[in-house]
């Protein structure tokens, strides 16, 4: 269910994706020591919700980049500042000379504050692309005591590096990171060459599949994924459309074009596509208010609970903070209705479509209004939103086993199970129930569905709504309106109703991602070109992999040179060091330690969960499941703890900290910054 595309395991590597801009000859490296003439700020040369205030560009030519909107940037001797509007961020960029990249970003630091001494975490060292020669990643210590967080990319290219330095307090970045992302991909090294492919033609994607299998394959093999789905569509026929790999880990069945799969966040778009119907027959419009169909419907502010649209509810733009936790504790509780109740303690952090924001609450609540606006009724808004979504979408097009019931799953019995990945990095198997907890916010990405159906859903894309068997689905207008962007992503990415809107090298990429708790998806496709792509798996966090794959499919039909593999490689293994079980981690509870906690507690969002001993192991009981902690040191500190880390799904790696509140009186609290959750005992 997260945004699962475009992963990225530090803040500034979304770099690696950046696109090159047009040579420019006259462009020179400052010599040491010389001062700048006046940096240049102009408006950006097109208009699109992608856009931006203002563009930078440095004195003398060597570089530009975007100023997200409220943001400013103020030329410094030698470097500019880019500042966020509550001056919670600062990212410093310049382009200097040194004899490597690690001097040339501590003699950065030294010029921006002589006093920076922050203690290096890690140097990361990313595969190059797109004519750059060689990249550096820092990434320093995190300030526990200020929240703050610190880190440099430096860039090579002909002699010079590049460098862009972020400094930022943990919220403001929580909340602005799209922000941040829209400088450092729209940041360009302006002697390099963009590739543009809008006048080449592509190859016929069938002279290419016995390569991209290939890759497929041996990815599977290299990583572990238990199994795959893949299919090519090309100029309205099927190219390809193949199963790999098996169902279950360690099981003999394998993975076929009908085996049935959880899609994740890719179903939203089959939420905005029902939206759409409704939209074309008059029963609603994209900006219909959502209190006029849903009266039930509030927010924490109240004027913009009159104000919010139905738009509003599918386009990531309004600046509400994602909040899944939210989704899983208590989860038995939950209901369609419970969660658009639970939208009353949302609050913003930016003005409607300043920045990204991703919420699968709004989502969730937007199917239900369209639900609610056809007809159905508070209290059985879910069915209402099935039975609608069959009837408008999925029986039209022609997908016959794509379907939110988990009994129809296992009545059917053609299924994938789904696996996590473990301490140990590599995937186990859950009990199919685990993705039930995804159900009551069904419409943002509950779905189930096939590589058979999901490749009528991509040929209805590629044809304007106008399903394989004839029938018009959607108008092409109304289809076209959830292609539209409505916030910027990065400087080339845009999100739309539902869709990610992207610039590849000059054509149009429509495209989603989505994740499960044990499911990965990845659906693509060039509207231009006729060209799309689907990868399924049963496998957590794969993104790595699907969006690769989609990757080495543009590079091979386009003729470009091979960049997926290596990106996929350095993705897996810093996935690898995230997921790996740490080496502070103990092996059993002190009783004596934790007797003092036992108890239920209680937060305003999450509810409530209770601490269990049970003789020497602890528990976690957040009401639809229980998992054991064990005992997690602190890194500089082994003789003191952090915390208490899951050892299960769906909270594998969640630490809580057992502490005091200002009374003396326990508390349980986990996350940081702007996600930061803290329970009272009440018991």
């Amino acid at each position: 269910m997260m945004y699962g595309n475009r992963f990225l395991t530090s803040l500034l590597l979304v770099v690696l994706l950046a696109a090159c801009a047009p040579i420019r000859p006259d462009a020179t490296t400052p010599a040491a020591g010389t001062v700048p003439p006046a940096a240049t700020v102009v408006p950006p040369e097109t208009a699109s919700a992608n856009q931006y205030a203002d563009e930078y560009i440095e004195p003398q030519g060597l570089f530009s980049a975007p100023i997200p909107t409220g943001w400013t940037a103020e030329q410094q001797e030698g470097y500019v500042i880019f500042a966020s509007p509550d001056a919670g961020i600062q990212l410093y960029v310049l382009a200097t000379q040194a004899a490597s990249a690690e001097d040339a970003i501590a003699t950065a630091w030294q010029q921006i504050d002589p006093a920076f001494d922050e203690p290096v975490d890690e140097t990361l060292t990313p595969p190059a692309q797109g004519g750059i020669e060689a990249i550096t990643v820092v990434n320093y210590e995190f300030d526990e005591a200020n929240e703050r967080i610190y880190q440099a990319v430096a860039q090579r290219y002909d002699g010079t590096y590049y460098l862009i330095l972020v400094a930022g307090d943990l919220t403001a970045i929580q909340q602005r990171q799209a922000q941040l992302t829209i400088i450092s991909t729209g940041f360009t090294i302006t002697a390099l060459e963009q590739t543009a492919l809008t006048d080449v033609e592509p190859l016929a994607a069938s002279t290419v599949i016995s390569e991209l299998a290939t890759f497929v394959q041996e990815g599977l093999t290299q990583f572990g994924i238990p199994g795959a789905a893949v299919a090519v569509v090309q100029n309205g026929e099927i190219v390809y459309s193949n199963g790999f790999g098996v169902t279950e880990q360690g099981g003999d069945t394998p993975i076929t074009p009908q085996t049935q799969m959880m899609i994740g966040s890719t179903g939203k778009s089959l939420t905005t596509m029902l939206m759409a119907t409704l939209v074309d027959e008059g029963i609603i419009t994209w900006d219909t208010p959502v209190i006029d169909v849903l009266p039930e419907f509030a927010v924490a502010d109240p004027e913009l609970t009159q104000s919010i649209t139905l738009r509003n509810l599918v386009c990531a733009c309004t600046g509400v903070p994602r909040r899944d936790l939210e989704l899983f504790f208590n989860a038995n509780q939950l209901s369609a209705e419970e969660v658009i109740r639970s939208l009353a303690s949302f609050e913003f952090f930016t003005d409607f479509g300043e920045a990204f924001q991703y919420s699968n609450q709004l989502v969730a609540t937007a199917g239900y209004a369209a639900a609610a606006a056809a007809g159905g009724e508070y209290g059985q808004l879910f069915e209402d939103y099935a039975t609608l979504l069959q009837e408008r979408v999925l029986g039209p097009i022609g997908m016959a086993h794509t379907t939110l019931s988990f009994d129809q799953v296992r009545e059917q019995d053609n299924y994938a199970l789904p696996h996590s990945l473990n301490l140990g990095g590599t995937y186990d198997p859950l009990p199919l129930e685990t993705e039930e907890i995804l159900i009551p916010v069904a419409p943002a990405g509950a779905h189930w569905s096939t590589l058979e159906d999901m490749t009528q859903y991509l040929l209805t894309e590629l044809n304007r709504g106008v399903a394989p068997n004839g029938t018009q689905v959607v108008s092409a207008e109304n289809l076209a309106e959830t292609w539209k962007p409505q916030v910027p992503v990065s400087a080339d990415t845009d999100y739309g109703l539902g869709w990610l809107v992207s610039d590849y090298k000059g054509l149009l990429l429509i495209d989603h991602g989505g994740n499960t708790l044990g499911f990965t998806s990845s659906f693509g496709f060039l509207p231009d070109s006729g060209l799309g792509i689907i990868v399924l798996t049963n496998g957590q966090g794969t993104n790595y992999f699907n969006d690769s794959v989609m990757a080495r499919l543009l590079e091979l039909v386009f003729a470009q040179t091979p960049e997926a593999a290596t990106l996929m490689q350095f993705a897996y293994e810093q996935l690898q060091e995230q997921v790996k079980r740490p080496a502070e981690l103990r092996d059993a509870v002190d009783p004596a330690a934790v007797e003092a906690y036992i108890g239920t507690y209680r937060n305003p969002a999450l509810g409530d969960l209770t601490l269990i001993l049970d003789e020497e192991t602890l528990l976690v009981d957040v009401g639809e499941f229980a998992l054991p902690l064990l005992p997690l040191a602190k890194e500089d500190n082994p003789d003191e703890l952090a915390g208490y880390m899951a050892m299960e799904p769906p909270l594998l790696r969640l630490v809580f900290e057992l502490a005091e509140n200002d009374a003396g009186e326990p508390t349980v609290a986990f996350g940081q910054g702007a996600t930061a959750y803290t329970f009272e005992r009440v018991e």
